[in-house]
């Protein structure tokens, strides 16, 4: 299963939130219309009955390092004081959701507050490690703004403290083990796609394995979309998922789920159409950076197809 996850309030996120499930790689579900807490009790639901259940979602499993070590805190305490709504003074006193407007350092609504934190301070290694053209996780401390992710990756963070407490793994903190919870980028699944266009999901859905009514589901909105593709991708590899290492590097942090090989959906291994000023962005990127080490036409040739091949636009990429 994939959970497309929202911090929005209210009604909107019954909006917001979508769950997909794929099974042998074809996409068998696809729902929307529940809030966090009955999403969260769904899972358990869904794990009493199978077992083997495999989760991802997309949010923020932890904050930054520097964070928790000044503060001496695990990422279950993190999530433990999150679900208490006690993590900070100003926290305790507004609860949760009214103290996200309102919050201390290093969380940030305003300009002025966040011009106070370092470059280094604002993101997690996971996400600097996903990040090329087109991808770019945005810092879980900034509150507001489009595209911000900290509001729902404080909820969700509160979400894994119940989600664990019920018996599932959470990757990479626990051993690999099921019921299983995996932390997804669905950017980084989907690959090049303009999704903000109602005609390109369609175009890119028309390649991957779904009933008809599921795929015009999926087609109708970008939360749809990303749930829908997700689960298809996690499905494709799910062998993988079931054998995930361990990841040291990572236990405080957490790391964001990606396949060892990209899952070409809805490209039949061809570059997709609108995708060039992206891909041609990515590559020159990728070629910069390896001449600005010296290093030979060869390495940044070979630099280039990894970048395509990771991203599943290489036939004969896979496996």
């Amino acid at each position: 299963m994939a959970i497309d996850w929202s911090g929005r309030s209210g009604r909107d996120q019954r909006r917001a939130l979508w769950l997909g499930e794929a099974v042998d790689g074809e996409l068998v579900r696809l729902e929307g219309g529940r809030t966090r807490a009955e999403l969260v009790e769904l899972l358990i639901a869904e794990a009493n009955r199978d077992p083997n259940l495999i989760v991802g979602i997309d949010f923020a499993f932890s904050l930054p390092a520097w964070y928790l070590q000044e503060r001496q805190l695990t990422p279950r305490q993190l999530w433990a004081l999150l679900a208490d709504e006690v993590l900070t003074p100003a926290m305790r006193q507004f609860g949760l959701t009214r103290w996200m407007n309102r919050p201390e350092l290093p969380f940030w609504i305003t300009g002025e507050a966040h011009a106070r934190l370092a470059p280094d301070q604002m993101v997690r290694r996971t996400e600097q490690e996903v990040r090329v053209p087109g991808v770019q996780p945005k810092s879980v401390f900034q509150l507001v703004g489009a595209g911000q992710v900290g509001r729902g990756s404080l909820f969700g963070m509160a979400a894994l403290h119940r989600l664990a407490g019920a018996g599932f793994r959470i990757w990479p903190f626990d051993p690999s083990g099921l019921p299983l919870v995996v932390e997804i980028f669905p950017r980084v699944l989907t690959g090049p796609v303009h999704k903000n266009s109602p005609s390109e999901r369609e175009r890119y859905l028309a390649a991957v394995p779904m009933r008809p009514d599921l795929g015009r589901l999926a087609a109708a909105s970008e939360d749809a979309f990303d749930a829908a593709i997700s689960a298809v991708v996690m499905a494709a590899r799910v062998d993988e998922l079931r054998a995930l290492p361990g990841a040291p590097g990572y236990a405080l942090e957490g790391k964001i789920w990606q396949p060892r090989h990209a899952v070409a959906l809805g490209t039949g291994g061809r570059l997709p159409q609108g995708a060039y000023g992206e891909l041609s962005a990515a590559v020159a990127a990728v070629i910069r950076e390896a001449a600005g080490r010296g290093e030979s036409a060869t390495a940044q040739a070979e630099q280039v197809l990894d970048m395509l091949s990771r991203r599943g636009l290489l036939s004969g990429s896979g496996d």
